[in-house]
This record gives structure tokens, C-alpha cells and sequence, in this order.
């Protein structure tokens, strides 16, 4: 954002960085699972991201496009896991008139058949203004370590 922004523009994008990272912070808390009788919430899932998005993650071989695909994926990555908690640090988010990006730091603490697992990776995400708000249009998952119980 220039010096010459006006104060509207200014608060505008600080409007939309902060729905950005409610955004984030629902899509976490709606794939997460296990405590408190909490379960994955499939249902909400299709609201956040656009209909032709895309979910990218090298190291788990997934590459998928459009929502309900995603959806069907997170399905059985999820199936017969116990725990899953994702935490999501270091937002550095940029916008870009109506369409804007996030990188984050993610903390994965998983558990399945018994084994709990703590992941660190950092996350790519592309977003995009629609009339119904910002929605996810492309998620691009790196992992950087794997800690075993």
C-alpha cells in the first residue's frame, strides 16, 4: 500500500487482512478433530474455498482440484485418525485488489492408531474477494519436519 492511500483504503485492507485470517483459522477449525467430541465439520467446507480450487501437497502425493474433490480427499485423509489440531502461525498475507495471498507457519498435531505425531510445515494459500467474502482459492502444503511420539 503507497503513502498516498486514503484512510478508507487503508482501513479496507486491514478489514480484509483480518477476514483472511478468519478465514484460515475457520478452514483449521473445521478439519480438526477429536476432543471434546469435536469431528471433522464436511458440511462448512464447501463455503470457504472457491469452486475450482486446488489443494497441493508434494510429500503426501496429493493434488487435487475442485471443491468437492477437496472435500472427498480431506475425507480420507481423515478417516480412522483420532486427533487432528492445526495450529497456524506467522500469517504474512498481501492483498491484492481482489484477489490475495497468505503464507503460515502450520503446526499438525495428529494421532492415528495410537501413534501421535507433531508436524511442522508452512503453508502457501491463494485467495480470492467474492460477493459472499474471501474464500480460498488454492492451498499449496510444504512439510519441513515430521516429529514421532
Amino acid at each position: 500500500m503507497s503513502e498516498n492511500s486514503t484512510l478508507e483504503q487503508r482501513i479496507q485492507r486491514l478489514e480484509d487482512v483480518e477476514s483472511i485470517k478468519k478465514l484460515q483459522a475457520i478452514y483449521g477449525h473445521h478439519v480438526d478433530k477429536g476432543w471434546n467430541g469435536k469431528e471433522v465439520d464436511f458440511e462448512v467446507l464447501p463455503a470457504l474455498f472457491t469452486e475450482d480450487a486446488t489443494w497441493v501437497c508434494e510429500a503426501m502425493g496429493v493434488n487435487v482440484k475442485g471443491i468437492n474433490n477437496i472435500v472427498d480427499m480431506l475425507k480420507e485423509l481423515t478417516a480412522g485418525g483420532e486427533l487432528s489440531m492445526h495450529s497456524f502461525t506467522n500469517p504474512i498475507i498481501d492483498i491484492n485488489g481482489n484477489t490475495a495471498t497468505g503464507k503460515y507457519l502450520l503446526w499438525v498435531g495428529v494421532k492415528n492408531g495410537g501413534v501421535a505425531n507433531l508436524v511442522y510445515q508452512s503453508e502457501d494459500v491463494e485467495y480470492q474477494r467474492t460477493s459472499e467474502g474471501w474464500k480460498i482459492t488454492a492451498i499449496h502444503l510444504h512439510f519441513a519436519q515430521l516429529l514421532n511420539s
